[in-house]
């Protein structure tokens, strides 16, 4: 990977080969599955082209990743971060504010 690129990007290529790895796709087959030349995912992760937005799109249903979960903080925890979030949301005000105190007291 070329140096000179920024951090966003090495960010996108890097989290496009661990979800890429993660479905099981080759770079070769993701390009094949987006109807590209076979070496497009490569010339990307090499840091040689740049992929349009509706691109990057087409990739996450084709890996099965949400936009979400693609630019999370730590993928590996995303399900578990997400399904907490989704309990506390529907707790009562009252426990919602039990949790969060008690969140607050183990910093």
């Amino acid at each position: 990977m070329d140096n000179k690129l920024s951090e966003n990007r090495k960010f996108l290529i890097n989290r496009m080969g661990y979800f890429r790895v993660r479905a099981k796709l080759s770079a070769r087959d993701l390009s094949l599955r987006m109807g590209k030349s076979p070496g497009y995912i490569n010339k990307f992760e090499a840091g040689g082209i740049n992929l349009p937005v509706d691109i990057l799109f087409d990739i996450f249903d084709i890996l099965n990743v949400s936009k979400e979960e693609f630019f999370s903080q730590d993928p590996e925890k995303f399900e578990r971060e997400k399904k907490f979030i989704m309990k506390f949301r529907n707790l009562s005000k009252e426990n919602q504010d039990l949790v969060y105190n008690i969140m607050e007291s183990l910093k």
